[in-house]
């Protein structure tokens, strides 16, 4: 792995080391080049702002020579740096305001994933089983529902789609989806009005819309939406909104699991 920030640098290292990972950790990108010949690495951890070389180029440095995972650990969300990353090979992105949790989790998500070589890999005794958690698109641009599916796809998480509102509160009662992405107008109600009217449980919420007035606003949160979506749909800056909807899902999940226990 490699990080610019000797403090988390050592944070991260000594998470990892506690939960059985070998690691080999590097102060810059090109440190890491250097590095990843001889340690051959699994998987790799990059920040994306680094001095020398930064993550994106560290990361199409790497894939010169190996297809390993490369999850990006990054402060920043900016869209046209995300898309250059991708553009470079990044497999994954994890946001440091998630924590080092959430970084330990996609590893071993990633590992799980990846194929397996002769070589031994260095993973925990016992990774977490994944829980997946189901997504209800609502938009009638069925190009707009199949930029999310895809994401979710790659997520390896499941969705459904409606493109009414009228569709929808029926999917919603049919198959209890952990995430709701609606489209702001819909042909029969607007976006506000359908979360309205879906209740009796708990999920997480996301508007996707082109523009939305101050009192639009002040309605949706009033009906707990927090998450806006602009479009048209960058395909970074939603996969990057997608996931976090996705971590947050699946955060719940296991604490309702854990309650249960």
């Amino acid at each position: 792995m490699a990080e610019d920030s000797d403090d988390l640098r050592d944070a991260i290292v000594l998470v990892l080391i506690e939960q059985g990972y070998k690691v080999q950790a590097a102060r810059d990108g090109h440190e890491a080049t250097l590095m990843f010949p001889e340690f051959n690495p699994d998987i790799v951890v990059l920040d994306m702002r680094m001095p020398k070389l930064s993550g994106p180029n560290t990361c199409a440095a790497i894939r010169k020579i190996s297809n390993v995972p490369v999850i990006m650990f990054t402060s920043t969300n900016d869209a046209a740096e995300v898309h250059d990353a991708i553009s470079k090979g990044a497999t994954d992105f994890v946001l440091k305001s998630t924590g080092v949790a959430e970084l330990t989790e996609r590893l071993a998500t990633r590992l799980n994933e990846a194929p397996s070589s002769p070589a031994t890999k260095t993973v925990p005794a016992s990774p977490p089983k994944q829980i997946k958690s189901t997504t209800l698109i609502v938009d009638p641009d069925e190009a707009n529902r199949d930029i999310i599916k895809k994401i979710l796809t790659r997520l390896n998480q499941d969705s459904i789609e409606a493109s009414t509102a009228a569709e929808a509160v029926s999917l919603f009662k049919q198959h209890k989806p952990d995430i709701v992405m609606t489209e702001w107008r819909l042909p029969d109600k607007d976006g506000i009005k359908l979360f309205s009217e879906l209740t009796g449980r708990k999920f997480f919420k996301l508007m996707m819309t082109n523009r939305l007035s101050p009192e639009a606003q002040r309605k949706a949160h009033y009906v707990g939406i927090t998450n806006f979506l602009e479009k048209p749909l960058n395909p970074a800056k939603t996969e990057i909104m997608v996931a976090d909807c996705v971590r947050q899902a699946i955060r719940a999940k296991k604490r309702k699991a854990g309650r249960a226990a």
